[in-house]
Parts: C-alpha cells; structure tokens; sequence
C-alpha cells in the first residue's frame, strides 16, 4: 500500500508539472494590453502556494499579494515549538516573493465585491479583477460557557499563526509535580484534525523533559479521532498512564469553563491546573465582515474554488467546505495547484482541469517519533463535492526505526515547503 501510494503521489505530482509548464507556454503567448490584476489575500500556506504557482505567470497578470503581517508565523510545526522539539524561530519566516510580485503589508478590513475593493484600517483600498482570499481560521463566537477566545485571562489556544506560544510555554513552566492538564478537543471540522493529540503529546513530552510527573487528560467533543489507534499506542509507550483519552459518550464534551476547573455534559466538575481550550472555528473573520459567507465555511466550486454567488472571488484552505478533504497546509497546497492553474485557463479561455487533490499529514508523539496519513481526493460525478479515493495510514506497531523515518521526511516536508513558499 505505501509503495502505490507514493507512485500514485509521484504521478500526480509529474502530470501537474507538465500542464504547469504547458499553461506556461500559452500564456507567453498572450499579448495582454492590460493585464488583469489578481490579488491574494492572506500569505499563508495556501496564499503563499497560490503566489508560487501564478508568479509563473506574470507575463499575463499582475500579481499582488497582501498580508497584515511582514513575518509569516506557520501553524504547521508549532505544536513541535511547544514540545521542545524546534525553537520559535524556525517556524517564522519573512516572505521573499518574486520581484515582479507586489506585497503589501497592511490590515485590511472590509471587501467590496461588487466595486472590487479591498479596504483597509488606514482607509486606503486596493481594486482587483480576480481576488483569491485564504485567511486562515476565525472563531466562534458562541463557545463553551464560561470561555471566550479573547480573554487574556484564558491559556492562549495557539490555534493560529500569530497566537503567542511563549504565554503558553510559560504557563508550562508554572507547573509542579503532579500536576493535571486539561485539554478540550472540539467537533470537526476545524484547522488539522490530528493537531489536538499530537499537541498532547507535545505537551507531554516538554513536561518529560523537565522531569515533571503529570496526568493529561482530553475531554473530546467527538467519539473517535483521526490516527487514534497509533497515539493510543505512541502515548502508552512513551508516557506510560499519562495520557488518558475521554470520548464524548464517556463525558468527554466540556460545556462549562470556570477558572480552574470545567464541567462536562453530565454536570461534572473537573479540576486541572492548567486548562487548554481548543477553541471552535468557521472562516476567517474578514469574510463575514464582508458578507461572503452564509454558513461556518465558504461554499466554493471544487474545479475552480471560485466563491458561491461571487464570479471573480475565490478562495481556498481553511475557511473552505472543501467535501471530504481536512483543513491542513498539504490540502491547502493541493487546492491552491487546481485554483491557479484554473484560474489561468479561465483568463486564457481554455477548459478547466478536472482536479486530483492529495493531503499528508505527519504527526509526533515525541521527538524523533513521527507517523502519518495520505489520502487522494476527486470530484464526484456531478463535480459539485470533493470525494475521497481511499487513504494510506502508517502501521500501529510501527518500530522505531519507521518512526525516526517518518520524522525525517516530515522534517524534509516542512523545509522543501516553506522554501518553496517563502524563499
């Protein structure tokens, strides 16, 4: 099974350069007289994929790309800075996009779709022909009782790029022998559905570290998790009892939070010294201000993510009902291939690519221990859902030479990447 998926992953992988590179071609023969202007909002990892694959095509378009923020901080490998595994600096990354790409830093507020204006607070605006939008993640404002997401006073949730993991570190550190941490793991669909675990485990393994003795238990709002069988067994190898699962028919739905204790749906009351809500998500916020959105996620076409109801706006990543697809960089990655490459098919007027999505998703239990899953995706027969072809999972009693492995690559997956995307 692992050698057909990584043939399979190396087919696709070769096929999509080819019509890059054909795409290319044709686009070199367009003479535009005015060039239209396509505009990525957000330059994270699928804004940023986005701007890697249209910057070969500047010949035909104008390019901007435009973020609040002049260093991008990645999600992916963050928990592996609250585990100990990598220091801060490492996941922070100032872009250096091609130079015939525009980047404005600047925070924007409000789009004008039908003016096709940006907006932002210093009260300038930026116009464009095409808008690619991939903010990342917002927050629900109805959450457990009890618990908001912007109160100082809560354990930061770390759920974005920009969330401080030194505050969260810090209250790590604040903790003695014997301690008991709480963890609540919200419903899907929210960004990377193993991020929940794989944090547990790096939570364990930074207190391993420091020689202190403590019990993590995570509150679930679901009945199972993705790669369950595998952190069952990571945990009870490498943290012995320390780690205790809770399901939600077990009472694992937290659905009040007080200052050092929470309660679940059954009315119990949990202590713990240091409680971490993982917080429930939709789309980023700057599209509900906008008014580009009706439901938690944006409904997109799934040839070309163009936005439901909007014909030149698209999007892609997080803040997508991508169907059977998680939210994860590799997903975003994938969409942001399809999205680009139709998208210049629809300048040239050329037929769109009917698309092949694929997602890899690594997770440790500590360090130099890594283990993942790959799944490949299609549209369905009336191309209105993303669906998926099957999955590829490493073994549950993987040894430990497989697992230093499998560090390796995600390790290399990490660093080919965030080259790629920002130099």
């Amino acid at each position: 099974m692992i050698k057909k998926k990584r043939s399979f992953i190396s087919s696709v992988l070769k096929l999509s350069l080819v019509l890059l590179l054909n795409q290319i071609g044709m686009a070199k023969k367009v003479k535009a007289k005015n060039k239209p202007k396509v505009v990525v909002l957000g330059a994270g990892f699928g804004g940023a994929s986005c701007i890697s694959y249209l910057s070969n095509f500047t010949d035909l378009i104008d390019l901007v790309v435009v973020d609040k923020n002049k260093w991008i901080k990645t999600c992916p490998f963050s928990n592996l800075v609250i585990g100990n595994l990598i220091d801060e600096s490492k996941i922070t990354f100032k872009p250096k996009f091609n130079k015939n790409i525009k980047f404005v830093i600047s925070e924007f507020k409000f789009i004008d779709a039908e003016r096709k204006k940006i907006l932002f607070d210093d009260e300038s605006s930026l116009d464009f022909d095409f808008l690619i939008m991939s903010p990342g993640i917002g927050y629900k404002s109805k959450q457990i009782q009890g618990y908001s997401v912007n109160d100082n006073e809560n354990i930061p949730h770390c759920w974005d790029g920009e969330n401080k993991i030194a505050n969260f570190k810090k209250g790590l550190d604040s903790l003695e022998n014997n301690c008991r941490i709480i963890i609540s793991s919200p419903d899907y669909p929210y960004r990377c559905p193993p991020a929940p675990y794989e944090r547990a485990s790096m939570i364990a393994n930074y207190l391993k570290g420091k020689s202190v003795k403590f019990k993590i238990l995570i509150f679930d709002s679901k009945n199972s998790f993705t790669k369950k069988s595998i952190f069952l067994k990571e945990w009870k190898e490498m943290y012995g009892n320390s780690i205790e699962w809770v399901s939600k028919q077990n009472g694992g739905q937290i659905s009040r939070f007080e200052k050092k204790k929470v309660f679940n749906s059954d009315g119990e009351k949990i202590k713990g010294d240091f409680i971490h809500i993982i917080p429930e998500q939709k789309a980023g916020k700057i599209i509900f201000d906008s008014k580009l959105c009706n439901n938690d996620w944006c409904t997109i076409n799934p040839q070309t993510f163009q936005l439901f109801n909007f014909k030149d706006i698209y999007a892609v990543g997080d803040s997508v009902d991508a169907g059977d697809m998680p939210k994860s960089a590799f997903s975003a990655e994938s969409q942001a291939k399809i999205l680009s490459l139709n998208l210049i098919n629809r300048i040239l007027q050329k037929s769109y690519l009917n698309p092949v999505f694929l997602n890899t998703c690594y997770s440790f239990s500590s360090n130099d221990r890594a283990f993942s899953i790959t799944s490949w995706y299609k549209l369905n027969t009336t191309k209105d859902r993303i669906v998926s072809l099957g999955s590829s999972q490493s073994s549950d009693d993987g040894l430990n030479d497989e697992r230093i492995r499998e560090s390796k690559e995600a390790f290399g997956w990490y660093e080919s990447i965030t080259k790629t995307l920002y130099g």
